[in-house]
């Protein structure tokens, strides 16, 4: 289990590569604004970074992480967020989507970390939407979701700006339970380590989970 150090030294590292990195032009790659400070250098301003429907900044030359709007409260996204925005941010090469789905396990190193992917993100929306698949069309509206035409429901989510993530449901029976497959645009290792796939999509479960237990 990771230690608050372990994540203080991963976001020094995430911090140290936006500090070499065009803040200009990585933005373009990620998909993301980068607003510049008037009368600063060329790597002052900051970078709006969307997540789960949450709004990030990105502030160079250092890389600081805050919420957008809220430069100047003491309120801080968790060492986590910070370290997956980043990531995000820093990954992001540029490449267009593939318009071709591939499930956790093709990507790399995913058998490796599925055991703890299915438990992290399938179960929890199985446990949430399992009985009703059709309730998380509703929910997944304030995530900017749209319908896709997969199983017997399926939607994808921006979960950041080039990283769609599409849940598909089959209905369970007599027989067989309810089953959830999660897909992802094969670009998606040009976006983000495995282990922050495992990451975000189970804040994608999280989020909307409570989005259900709220009724939406």
């Amino acid at each position: 289990m990771p230690t608050r150090q372990d994540f203080e030294m991963a976001l020094g590292l995430a911090e140290e590569a936006f500090r070499r990195q065009d803040p200009f032009e990585q933005a373009r790659k990620a998909g993301v604004r980068w607003v510049p400070q008037p009368g600063e250098k060329a790597s002052s301003g900051r970078a709006e970074v969307p997540f789960l429907g949450t709004v990030y900044t990105v502030r160079g030359p250092g890389g600081k992480v805050g919420y957008q709007g809220e430069e100047s409260s003491s309120r801080e996204p968790a060492l986590w967020e910070s370290i997956l925005i980043l990531h995000y941010f820093n990954t992001a090469d540029g490449k267009p989507l593939v318009n071709e789905h591939i499930s956790f396990k093709e990507i790399p190193d995913g058998r490796l970390y599925q055991p703890n992917f299915e438990k992290r993100a399938v179960a929890p929306l199985l446990a949430a939407f399992g009985k009703d698949p059709a309730g998380i069309v509703e929910c997944s509206k304030p995530l900017g979701a749209r319908t896709a035409a997969l199983g017997d429901v399926s939607i994808t989510v921006p979960v950041f700006p080039r990283v769609p993530v599409t849940l598909v449901f089959w209905r369970g029976d007599a027989e067989f339970p309810a089953r959830l497959t999660i897909l992802f645009d094969k670009s998606i290792p040009d976006y983000l380590p495995t282990e922050d796939m495992v990451l975000s999509s189970q804040m994608l479960a999280f989020r909307l989970a409570g989005l259900a237990k709220g009724k939406c």
